[in-house]
């Protein structure tokens, strides 16, 4: 007996005959071992890569060539007879486009709207250039038909000068010169006014009051104009031709119109004036006419205080622009440089 189970010989034969019995069934039916089969393979052979075929040049004649054309390439449109026919005439014109010739036609159209349109412009352009051109020269060089004062045609005096400031002065201007042409007006309605009341004074008062009468009549035949020349028209030319000489004289003008108005507010006695003495005066022997007094006093006030606010509007204006005293003395020097005989006059008294 031996101490291993798997040693007994009874067990080993029977795992001898088991051993042979699998064996034998696992050989090969054929009898032989079979051997991987193998795949033919064709052999590769390199060869060059095709040529384009090269077309054969033949000569054709022109009563053949639509023959030749059209055996050899299909006709395409545009080009010659029927599709497929065989036969094809050459068209030396490019093929038609369908569409494109209205497409065309409009943008042409419309070119030719644009171009009409600018050029309208640019007449327009040029007009107004000119226009602005002969309205500048004419408003410095210009003959001016003179329109000032308005007076009837049947009268038989006429106007003595040109007078339109919506044309002669620059709009940034216009405001400060219409206030000083309404100041004027104004003036002329006090120098009438105070006129006016010394009539009346003389009237109710006789010969005492004689003297008041002739000097207001004076005043306004002659203050009414030359306070139009003097210091209005003297701002009108010099806002119209810029010119600083024009404005200095304005201003000494005007602020002798600042005094004149002040003497007429206080109206002395036998002045020629009703200002607020004469006024007060008057009412002692005629109430009517010191309350008449009264209101042109009070307008020779509102005139005085009126001239002093436009003055200093317009001296404010006119340093804003640039002016000085020494631009005016330049042209003044100007001037009489270029005037023969205020030159000589000038060196005579030197």
């Amino acid at each position: 007996a031996t101490d291993h189970p798997f040693m007994d010989p009874s067990v080993m034969q029977v795992s001898s005959s088991q051993s042979a019995t699998v064996g034998a069934g696992l050989d090969d039916p054929f009898g032989a071992q079979a051997e991987p089969a193998t795949v033919p393979v064709a052999p590769v052979i390199s060869q060059p890569p095709p040529q384009p075929a090269q077309p054969t040049l033949q000569p054709v004649s022109s009563a053949g060539f639509s023959a030749g054309y059209g055996a050899s390439t299909p006709p395409t449109s545009g080009y010659g007879g029927g599709y497929g026919s065989g036969t094809a005439s050459f068209n030396p014109q490019p093929p038609k486009q369908y569409g494109n010739e209205e497409t065309m036609h409009k943008q042409k159209l419309v070119e030719d709207e644009f171009r009409k349109r600018e050029q309208d412009l640019e007449r327009r352009e040029t007009q107004l250039r000119d226009e602005q051109k002969r309205l500048e020269d004419a408003r410095v060089y210009g003959d001016r038909v003179p329109n000032f004062p308005p007076i009837p045609k049947f009268f038989p005096c006429t106007p003595c000068v040109y007078h339109n400031i919506d044309f002669d002065i620059t709009p940034e201007h216009q405001l400060s010169v219409r206030r000083v042409f309404y100041h004027w007006q104004f003036t002329v309605f006090c120098y009438l006014l105070n006129f006016v009341v010394c009539f009346g004074m003389i009237c109710a008062l006789g010969t005492k009051a004689g003297s008041a009468f002739g000097l207001s009549l004076l005043y306004a035949g002659l203050f009414i104009p030359l306070s139009f020349l003097t210091w209005y028209r003297m701002l009108y030319n010099a806002v119209r031709l810029d010119s600083s000489m024009r404005y200095m004289l304005f201003f000494f003008m005007y602020g002798m119109q600042i005094f004149v108005s002040g003497i007429a507010a206080l109206g002395f006695n036998s002045g020629g004036f009703a200002g607020w003495i004469t006024a007060f005066k008057t009412m002692e022997d005629n109430k009517a006419l010191g309350v008449l007094g009264i209101i042109v006093s009070l307008a020779w006030c509102a005139n005085c205080l009126i001239a002093v606010y436009l003055i200093m509007q317009i001296h404010k204006t006119y340093r804003s622009t640039g002016g000085s005293m020494e631009k005016a003395s330049g042209e003044f020097a100007a001037s009489a440089g270029s005037n023969r005989n205020v030159a000589q006059g000038l060196l005579r008294s030197l």
